[in-house]
């Protein structure tokens, strides 16, 4: 999946990801977990924090997490 969106990547100055290496792919679906204090993270940052960015112009907001099962802000981790 990265390399398919590596050109994207490099080269999109307004399109915008937030790919994170969290088990559960039902998280980006619900704003519950957008906004909770424990949503999952990218260098810091929420998805609705990288999602406001890119929607309100703020920055391009492209964040690939590191390789799974790495991320520890993840929900419903799988061990």
């Amino acid at each position: 999946m990265l390399v398919a969106l590596r050109s994207f990547h490099i080269y999109s100055r307004r399109g915008g990801m937030f790919i994170n290496s969290c088990f559960a792919h039902c998280q980006s679906e619900s704003q519950d977990t957008w906004f909770a204090r424990d949503s999952p993270q990218i260098y810091s940052k929420t998805i609705a924090e990288a999602v406001g960015d890119w929607y309100f112009s703020r920055n391009t907001s492209k964040l690939i997490d590191c390789a799974y099962p790495c991320d520890t802000s993840c929900h419903n981790i799988a061990a």
